[in-house]
């Protein structure tokens, strides 16, 4: 019997063990995590001292250097735009701190200040900057505005890259009416606005810039040229002696007008270089821009084409591939927004969007057209285009 009884009491006492044991482990967990300053000194940090402005487009760094103190923590600007106070705060290792977003070129007023772990800020740093007019007024001076076909083409300058929002308009039946936003950053910006007859209209682009900071209308009264998108159930496969197999591995001839962006034509690897292919319109139309858009499966690498001619003619082609009598329309070269100041979402819309390419508005009227590929994205041996799409004048 002594022997079950300590056995009995020893599993009590384990039980009684446990027990406490979750408790505490329990009463641990649901503590209150209380945040705040790593210390409760109370001595504030020494003064920042200004060293020099370097002033530029819309914002200014400020080069200064910190106070000595052990417990510093990091350095803040402060400073006022448009009614709004805004705050930058940069670790106690920098040196620099840059102060953007400025609508408007000018001197303003910004304060520097220390603050160290326990929270306590120094005394403050009184800085006058004097940033010069922003990338988004630079941007809006260059813009111009010019008639083609179906609406109009807007091209700017963006030297330093800056990423804008082109806010666009035109007339509708209560004035000017916004249609639709377009962003970029690449240096120099093209953008076609399309879908209009040709009436005289009024067109307008406002720039916004990340801050929200807006140029004034910029205003032109344009009447855009009449055009149509060619009908590819026209098209025909046209074959020339020089031409090449544009129905190799698991392309198609006919994939590059089949208005399906996830198919594609497709050449033999070794095929030698340039390399070509035809189409017959089944139209003689006025040409007024094209648009190739990229195999999708391998963006701007292997096959796409990147450096490549369009040619057109009237007449029925020679067999043989000579190129008399025919005239080249345009000499093209492949984009990619982020190697020209974009982001790479706009990289993965243009994919989608494909290049487009406008004609000068004295080409010649052609029913063939044929183009020469001389180098493509991933410097391959064959070429592969997933979409052709033309348009034209009515």
């Amino acid at each position: 019997m002594l022997v079950g009884s300590t056995i009995k009491e020893i599993s009590n006492i384990m039980k009684k063990l446990i027990y406490w044991t979750l408790a505490i482990i329990i009463i641990c967990s649901c503590s209150e995590d209380i945040k705040g300053p790593t210390s409760s000194e109370g001595t504030p940090p020494g003064k920042v001292v200004l060293n020099n402005v370097e002033n530029s487009a819309g914002k200014s760094i400020i080069d200064f250097t910190s106070p000595q103190d052990e417990d510093l923590l990091y350095v803040k600007a402060t400073y006022v735009v448009k009614g709004v106070t805004k705050q930058v705060q940069v670790s106690k290792f920098e040196s620099k701190i840059t102060v953007e977003g400025f609508p408007s070129a000018g001197e303003y007023d910004v304060e520097l200040i220390a603050v160290d772990l326990s929270g306590n800020s120094s005394e403050t740093t009184a800085v006058k900057v004097n940033p010069t007019e922003p990338e988004f007024l630079l941007v809006a001076k260059t813009i111009t505005m010019i008639p083609t076909f179906g609406g109009i083409i807007m091209r700017w300058e963006n030297l330093n890259n800056a990423p804008l929002e082109f806010l666009i308009y035109s007339t509708g039946d209560d004035g000017l009416e916004y249609i639709e936003s377009h962003f970029s950053g690449v240096t120099n910006g093209e953008f076609g606005l399309r879908g209009f007859d040709n009436t005289e209209k009024d067109f307008g682009v406002i720039v916004r810039d990340r801050w929200n900071n807006e140029s004034e209308l910029v205003r032109n009264t344009l009447t855009p040229l009449k055009e149509a998108r060619l009908d590819k159930a026209l098209f025909e496969k046209i074959i020339l002696d020089d031409d090449n197999d544009m129905d190799a591995w698991e392309g198609l001839y006919e994939y590059a007008y089949d208005d399906n962006i996830t198919t594609f034509n497709h050449t033999w690897a070794g095929s030698g270089w340039p390399q070509k292919f035809t189409i017959d319109l089944g139209v003689t139309k006025k040409l007024s821009r094209f648009i190739l858009t990229q195999r999708q499966s391998f963006p701007y690498s292997h096959g796409n084409p990147r450096l490549f001619e369009i040619w057109g003619t009237n007449e029925t082609p020679a067999q043989d591939g000579s190129m008399d009598n025919w005239v080249k329309l345009k000499d093209c070269v492949a984009s990619k927004p982020s190697l020209e100041g974009g982001t790479a979402d706009e990289d993965q819309q243009h994919l989608i969007d494909g290049d487009e390419y406008n004609f000068a508005l004295d080409v010649p009227a052609v029913k063939y057209v044929r183009l020469i590929v001389n180098e493509t994205w991933g410097q391959t041996g064959f070429i592969h285009v997933g979409e052709l799409t033309f348009f034209g004048q009515e």
